[in-house]
């Protein structure tokens, strides 16, 4: 999968984004209802404010023929209005507020969430080419923020400002309708500068999205290759290099923000010409057109509430252009189609259900026939078929790059192959679910990922229900309880960061654990010896024996010594099989695999 389509592609169809943006918000109706009539009341209260400054000037400050107590008493009702009707505004929207934010980060927490949802049941294939930075960055960087803007201002600042401007719209009319036909022609002129703003600001908000995830995606990779980088001492070098990425990230953002300042300041220019002429034509309309005094400030007031939610209006727009940019590219990964894909429920079945009557059957529990995969344009396996049969110990080895590690991971079905099929007990793999499928194995990798978390909950991934004593018992069984006692706080011990509390050997030890309390129904082991030293190792050997009691198994070996019990052998070289038998007996045949004992491997 590509974030960007390749030149050669059509563009895909631009996302609907109120009907896209709709749907998260329709759990969240009723309350964003509440928020908004909210809104619009306290729009009501702020269109009403400026009128009653005309009633505090005219009907108090200068009422005609009252002595100066009656004035100020009425200057004084008129401002007991005045504050009531704007504590009135300010409980209304707090009612309001409260409701929206609940409701906004209920939005924001069901698009991430999907998001994270989606892309962990999305295939290797789409992770082999997006980094976790750059995913990072959709849900928790800009993209994500831009649509946070955005809906808090269309919901709380839309239904009042619309209604505000309409009220503040009569208002003006009512007083002078010449100079209303005045301030109709600055709106006009500050809409049409805006329409061109627009789309300007949203090609520069995904091209910088675009730059964000870029830098995010290498600022991911440089935090979790710090013990390489130390270990190379290119600190220096990577220092630099990241420096430049930061240099890339801030020239852009200076130059994305200040093209929207720029935007931003034509339309509040035009608005500021416009306010001064008001201005002069109002001072002329009091000395020579009979306006008073009061109806001059009301007119004024309710101008800015007329141009004020209108500017407010056209920035939302400009805002808007973000969020569309940040919820493009979101859509986008969600409408990732994974390329390994769940089985309907009507043609699904169970890994337990089909073991029982391959058992009963003597079917092998893994079969390849014709199976030919890459993962790219070249092939990586080419028409491999074998049979793996139950309850035995199957090694596979041959030189880096023959296709092993591939084999056993269109086992567990990280990737289908392009050609062939794959039986698990007799069945195809598609048939199966990929939860079922996969937790049927324990698998040990060469690389062993451990969470920042104690050494006792890295051990409970696989069985998060499992009680002290099943964590001992897996710890006893690989020899992880020795290396135990010497850690400050024995299996609640965190492990830190890319587990830097623990060895090499250590952490193969955390995943044969997590194997052996998975209680699995088969074993993979990738290599799960080459960071053991010799009596580790053969302690590990003893455990891997006593796990195959009852159990098929799977292991990819790179030193030969390692394999001599198993049962029987496939040598891999180019992406076929090209040797299979016991050890004795591939020792004693020229080929492959006696090439590698010679070069001792």
């Amino acid at each position: 999968m590509k974030t960007d389509p390749s030149p050669a592609q059509p563009p895909p169809a631009p996302v609907p984004f109120w009907p896209t943006l709709s749907a998260y918000a329709r759990p969240y109706r009723g309350r964003l209802a509440f928020a908004m009539a909210t809104a619009l009341v306290s729009g009501v209260a702020v269109a009403l404010q400026p009128v009653i400054i005309k009633f505090i000037v005219d009907d108090g400050i200068n009422r005609p023929g009252a002595s100066a107590d009656v004035r100020l008493s009425w200057a004084a009702v008129f401002v007991g209005v005045y504050l009531a009707l704007s504590g009135f505004r300010i409980v209304t929207w707090r009612l309001g507020y409260k409701r929206f934010i609940a409701s906004l980060e209920g939005i924001l927490f069901d698009i991430r969430s999907r998001f994270f949802r989606h892309i962990q049941g999305l295939c290797f294939r789409f992770h082999d080419q997006v980094s976790s930075g750059e995913l990072f960055n959709y849900i928790m960087g800009s993209p994500a923020g831009s649509l946070k803007v955005f809906l808090q201002q269309f919901v709380m600042g839309v239904p009042n400002q619309v209604l505000t401007g309409a009220i503040a719209l009569c208002t003006l009319a009512c007083f002078d309708w010449q100079m209303t036909l005045f301030v109709l022609v600055i709106v006009v002129a500050i809409v049409t500068v805006n329409r061109r703003s627009h789309h300007i600001l949203k090609t520069l908000s995904a091209e910088f999205m675009k730059q964000e995830s870029s830098v995010s995606k290498y600022v991911a990779d440089m935090l979790r290759g710090t013990r390489e980088i130390k270990i190379h001492a290119i600190e220096d070098r990577v220092s630099t290099t990241f420096d430049g990425q930061l240099e890339r990230i801030r020239d852009y953002s200076q130059m994305v923000t200040l093209r929207q300042q720029l935007e931003y300041m034509k339309p509040e220019g035009i608005q500021y010409v416009g306010y001064g002429c008001v201005y002069l034509f109002g001072a002329f309309s009091c000395i020579h057109r009979g306006l008073t005094v009061g109806e001059l400030f009301a007119f004024i007031s309710s101008a800015g509430l007329l141009i004020g939610p209108i500017m407010s209006l056209l920035q939302l727009n400009l805002v808007k252009a973000n969020a569309e940019a940040g919820l493009e590219r979101i859509v986008r990964i969600l409408e990732t189609e994974a390329s390994v894909e769940e089985p309907g429920i009507d043609v699904r079945v169970s890994v337990a259900s089909t073991e029982a009557l391959a058992r009963d059957a003597g079917t092998p529990f893994v079969e390849f026939r014709n199976v030919t995969f890459g993962y790219g344009d070249a092939p990586i396996l080419r028409n491999v078929s074998c049979r793996l049969d139950r309850g035995k110990a199957i090694a596979l080895v041959g030189p880096s790059g023959s296709g092993k590690t591939t084999f056993v991971r269109l086992v567990l079905r990280l990737y289908d192959p392009q050609q062939g099929a794959i039986l698990l007990n007799g069945t195809g793999l598609r048939h199966y679910g990929l939860r079922d499928l996969r937790s049927s194995f324990g698998v040990v990798s060469q690389d062993t990922f451990l969470f920042q978390a104690t050494l006792a909950e890295n051990i409970r991934v696989a069985q998060p229900e499992a009680s002290p004593a099943d964590i001992k018992r897996a710890m006893e069984l690989s020899y992880l309880s020795e290396c135990v006692e010497g850690l400050p706080d024995k299996e609640h011990t965190e492990v830190g960061e890319n587990a830097y509390a623990l060895s090499g050997g250590q952490r193969q030890r955390v995943a044969i654990a997590r194997a052996v309390l998975g209680n699995h129904r088969h074993f993979i082991f990738d290599e799960a010896t080459s960071a053991l030293d010799n009596q580790s190792e053969r302690r590990i050997q003893e455990s891997m024996t006593q796990l195959q009691q009852g159990h098929s198994m799977i292991v990819i070996a790179h030193r030969l010594s390692t394999i001599r019990h198993v049962d029987r052998i496939l040598v891999f070289d180019k992406g076929e099989i090209v040797q299979q038998g016991t050890y004795e007996d591939l020792a004693a045949t020229p080929g492959l695999f006696a090439e590698l004992l010679r070069h001792g491997l």
